[in-house]
């Protein structure tokens, strides 16, 4: 996987859920590692930026993104 000893507390955390629980949307991230909706969306695009997670979600009715590790959707394929 990428090299994490560069990211923040929050995503690192993010990430930990992702992996055991994604993919998932910010507010599920959110809930799952007790953070703020914003800590969240933040700790995500931080991933998002470093390629350790995507937004696979485009076609949902609610247009809410939803992120799992770039690694599964690389699996997936």
């Amino acid at each position: 996987m990428t090299e994490c000893g560069s990211l923040s507390c929050a995503a690192k955390l993010a990430r930990v859920v992702l992996d055991n629980c994604g993919p998932l949307s910010p507010a599920e991230v959110a809930e799952e590692a007790r953070l703020s909706e914003d800590e969240a969306r933040e700790a995500l695009a931080e991933l998002d930026g470093a390629g350790v997670a995507e937004c696979v979600c485009g076609l949902c009715e609610s247009k809410q993104q939803v992120y799992e590790l770039a690694d599964a959707a690389e699996d997936g394929a």
